[in-house]
């Protein structure tokens, strides 16, 4: 994080001895400041800064709850607040080519109120920044929730992630029992944004990568409910083969509810992206799209959902039917191609 301090211009005139001598005192005592626990009560806490001791135990941490600031990524406006909470790694195990699958438990006596789609702050300790005095500081981003248990250990809930940068490869150095912390809850769960009536039929669930994680925790909250009323069918955009993750729980759920659950896998590399004509064929599956009766949910990066929510625009698809989670390029441009490609494919009629 970047501390910015605005200082007032300094008029443009020769500064006198005195004026040089009051600039000295300044930031010696700014530098004497900053070396001391003066600082951190008024410059850290806008950056979310937060110092557990490192020589704490767990039932220290449970009892320590502080308000803080993170940013969650490519939003406007302030950045929204949430209360840190202790947990704790109960396993963190690879699922597909760099993509990991990691279950937290909470530490505390809080209720874990969290469902799949929702998006919530996961933190792990910088082992790049652990100062000799026990000051940790912690590295921290916005993840989406796959899923959430209750076992023998507690209640905790799973996260699936990419390595692609320095916070993700220390996510995967986790180790079972490792401290971490997390907390606030944003974005509505796929579920609830989905509305069940008028006459809904299919839910299409279409993602890229390790978007695949919190339409798996979907679809096993909508199947475990007899009653619900529409078949989920997913489609997946990997880049390569070895890219495919979670294979043994979609395989799973496709043999106990073949009859209203699916997933197809996409290899970019071979076939292209998801709206070519050749894959959009197998969302359509030659039947005719009766008008609002399927709901779409795009979650990935931002040039699929940016095109399939122009493209289903095209199409007459009702703004309901549609929700997105994005993950990045939030500003990317459709290709009018792509956007057109939807749009005639998936294209809604009223059937008599």
């Amino acid at each position: 994080h970047k501390n910015e301090f605005h200082i007032p211009q300094i008029n443009k005139c020769k500064m006198t001895i005195q004026g040089y001598k009051n600039s000295f005192l300044f930031f010696t005592c700014l530098l004497w400041m900053m070396s001391t626990d003066i600082a951190s009560s008024f410059m850290l806490p806008q950056f979310g800064h937060y110092h557990p001791s490192t020589m704490m135990s767990r039932k220290q941490q449970q009892a320590q709850s502080t308000r803080v600031v993170v940013k969650m990524g490519g939003g406007k406006g302030e950045a929204p607040q949430y209360t840190k909470r202790p947990g704790s790694v109960i396993f963190n195990k690879e699922v597909g080519k760099s993509s990991y699958l990691i279950r937290v438990k909470s530490e505390d006596d809080e209720p874990l109120d969290y469902k799949p789609g929702h998006v919530l702050a996961l933190e792990i300790p910088d082992p790049e920044n652990n100062a000799a005095d026990g000051d940790q500081e912690w590295m921290r981003g916005p993840y989406t929730v796959t899923r959430v248990t209750t076992s023998d250990e507690g209640p905790s809930f799973d996260v699936l992630y990419k390595v692609v940068g320095k916070k993700t490869e220390t996510f995967r150095t986790a180790q079972v029992g490792d401290v971490l912390q997390f907390g606030g809850k944003f974005k509505v769960p796929i579920l609830e944004g989905i509305n069940q009536n008028d006459g809904l039929e299919r839910v299409v669930g279409i993602s890229t990568g390790v978007g695949i994680g919190p339409l798996i925790g979907f679809a096993e909250e909508a199947l475990s409910d007899p009653t619900y009323p529409a078949r989920i069918d997913l489609f997946v955009a990997f880049r390569e083969h070895e890219d495919v993750c979670c294979t043994d729980v979609l395989d799973d759920l496709s043999t106990r509810f073949a009859n209203r659950f699916s997933w197809t896998p996409i290899i970019s590399s071979e076939k292209g992206h998801i709206s070519t004509p050749e894959n959009l064929k197998l969302i359509t599956d030659g039947a005719a799209n009766k008008a609002g009766t399927t709901h779409y949910h795009m979650i990935g990066n931002g040039s699929m959902v940016n095109e399939w929510t122009a493209g289903l625009s095209e199409a007459g698809v009702p703004e309901e039917r549609v929700t997105i989670e994005m993950y990045f390029n939030h500003k990317e441009t459709p290709r009018p191609e792509a956007i057109r490609s939807i749009g005639e494919a998936l294209k809604e009629v009223v059937l008599s």
